[in-house]
């Protein structure tokens, strides 16, 4: 059976015109994640592979991180969300108020996930990152590190950032010339916060900011931009399936990892922890990794040699290379650098 997506506009209008699901009337199990090729891939070898192993009817939708939704759907008992794929603060944030329900662990195998992606509300799903990259025929001798992407004078041109403090602040931080290992001791300071927005004054005037993840491919390939910093999956995808000629620079490589959560009050949510466990499974990852470039906390998935070959662009096979974004230093500053953030740039 295929799955049902709900990501076209007359799927999106269904809820309204038939008016909201009530308790007695059925919907599919629904997994939820940030879109993309990631998701599209995962769609074919993990979603439908798991309706097709147990006859589980599954749905998925996709969403943008927007938690203040999730908290809605579990405040009004109204929960049409089973599965979601959550940022590590987020997912922290949730389980500590209650909106996401408690692995269970006697049905997801937890000693299969590197010891980072075991949390209580949820497992390891896929490493994720974004590192700078340009167009190699245009710019042979590019910015080799942050300092460079910052240099405009050797190297002018646009640059393009995540349009939020997240990676940007970590960014300007490490190009004025703090090591990684004491960039959060840094920015845990009123001073390192304030150098890091002064390092951004600098070049403010030469970024074109991005808010989601196709656009800096689209920056760069158009030319609007002629330097960026993006998602790595999608720039190896271009560089890999497309033939475009984009390199990352895996020393400038900002990574992190995002969880498999089950919203708590899921009628699913038995079912929800069998399919966690499913589509973790080293057999399911490998059909996946055949057609984009995953990188899931699964410790066999990283040692296996083969994968490492296939699919080189494993950020966690690079993590040696960058920055792991700590969670706990997002979620005790986050909210007050988003909000000097969206003030510094409206100025």
């Amino acid at each position: 059976m295929a799955i049902r997506g709900f990501t076209t506009p007359t799927l999106l209008a269904l809820p309204l015109a038939l008016g909201l699901a009530t308790a007695g009337q059925a919907r599919d199990l629904t997994i939820v994640g940030f879109g993309g090729g990631y998701q599209d891939s995962a769609r074919e070898h993990l979603f439908e592979a798991y309706e097709k192993a147990t006859g589980t009817p599954v749905s998925d939708d996709v969403y943008n991180g927007e938690m203040a939704k999730i908290y809605a759907m579990v405040d009004s008992g109204n929960v049409t969300y089973d599965i979601v794929m959550i940022e590590a603060p987020e997912m922290v944030r949730a389980c500590e108020d209650g909106v996401l329900a408690q692995i269970d662990y006697d049905v997801i195998e937890k000693s299969k996930f590197i010891p980072s992606a075991i949390a209580t509300c949820g497992v390891g799903g896929t490493g994720w990152g974004a590192a700078m990259f340009y167009n190699n025929d245009k710019h042979p001798d590019g910015p080799q590190t942050f300092a460079d992407f910052w240099d405009t004078e050797k190297f002018p041109g646009k640059r393009s950032l995540r349009s939020g403090p997240k990676m940007t602040l970590e960014a300007a931080i490490m190009a004025d010339g703090v090591p990684a290992a004491e960039v959060y001791d840094v920015l845990s300071t009123p001073e390192g916060v304030d150098r890091a927005f002064a390092k951004l004054d600098e070049i403010k005037d030469d970024i074109v900011w991005w808010t989601s993840g196709a656009q800096p491919l689209q920056f760069v390939g158009s030319g609007e931009v002629d330097y960026a910093l993006a998602y790595t999956g999608r720039v190896l995808k271009a560089a890999n399936t497309e033939g475009l000629p984009y390199s990352l620079h895996w020393d400038t490589l900002l990574y992190s990892i995002d969880y498999w959560t089950v919203i708590a009050g899921s009628e699913y949510e038995g079912e929800a922890m069998k399919m966690i466990d499913f589509i973790t499974d080293m057999d399911q990852l490998k059909n996946q990794a055949a057609v984009w470039a995953i990188s899931p906390a699964v410790k066999e998935f990283i040692a296996d040699p083969e994968m490492a070959e296939k699919n080189s662009g494993a950020v966690l096979n690079h993590s040696d290379e960058g920055l792991f974004i700590d969670t706990e230093f997002w979620i005790e500053h986050g909210d007050d650098l988003n909000a000097r953030f969206a003030s510094w740039a409206a100025q």
